[in-house]
């Protein structure tokens, strides 16, 4: 069972400062720009937050869907750029994989945010909002325990069931957050615990279930109107992880 606490600290530094980059950038720049932008940033310091927040936005008023879905979906391809990196930093070993897999959901929902972009002129701006420095300690503990929970239940799991418990782990732990079981997943496939494909693969699952719940968020928070708008952009992105990763597979 792998419990490295030295490796635990790097990675919660690691996922701090990528965090810590959106964060920066926001305060350096201001937040009253594009929705190129807005995305980006957002995605960086907390897709999850990101998605939520400009649901409301498009639920309170109409003449804002197009950018609230522009936002949303940039926030959310954010996270198969910061995925590729944690694997070009924890598992060089698995770049080109992951970058082949993940690049195949990523390529399809920038030809759709474009589209977006292009209907959305004329909209007003807005801003994104307020977010607590995602390095804060209370932050870091609470991911550096869920990666270590992560990890040694992913490890238990595959001795006991093999790749199906280790899938069964990327769904329920992607839900909430897909940086602890890609960590986890790339860390184990390092120390030799997982293959290749079965590190791949449950990091895509992962990604595909947290796509299913900002979904599901966008639905509540947003409304039926937004959820119809983002849904085919959403679908795009995780029909190309698919053909990614069976390309792989």
């Amino acid at each position: 069972m792998p419990h490295s606490t030295p490796a635990r600290s790097g990675l919660v530094v690691l996922i701090s400062g990528v965090s810590l980059a959106g964060y920066v950038a926001l305060r350096l720049v201001g937040r009253e720009y594009g929705a190129t932008l807005l995305g980006l940033f957002g995605g960086l310091v907390s897709s999850t937050a990101t998605t939520l927040a400009y649901s409301r936005y498009g639920r309170t008023n109409s003449r804002l869907w197009n950018l609230s879905v522009t936002v949303i979906v940039i926030a959310n391809l954010v996270v198969l750029l910061r995925l590729t990196v944690l694997a070009a930093v924890v598992s060089p070993k698995l770049l080109a994989a992951m970058a082949m897999v993940l690049g195949c959901g990523l390529l399809p929902g920038l030809v759709a945010v474009v589209i977006w972009m292009r209907a959305r002129k004329g909209e007003p701006a807005l801003t994104i909002p307020e977010v607590r420095n995602p390095t804060e300690l209370r932050t870091a503990l609470t991911f550096g325990a869920l990666y270590a929970v992560v990890l040694l239940l992913t490890a238990w799991l595959n001795d006991a069931a093999g790749s199906s418990g280790v899938y069964v782990v990327a769904v329920i732990s992607g839900l909430t957050d897909v940086d602890a079981v890609t960590l986890s997943s790339l860390r184990l496939h390092e120390i030799g615990s997982l293959s290749a494909a079965q590190a791949v693969t449950s990091i895509t699952i992962a990604v595909l279930a947290n796509m299913s719940f900002k979904l599901g968020l966008i639905l509540v928070a947003g409304g039926r109107d937004l959820f119809v708008r983002c849904l085919p952009l959403m679908l795009l992105v995780a029909a190309g992880l698919g053909v990614g990763l069976a390309a792989f597979s």
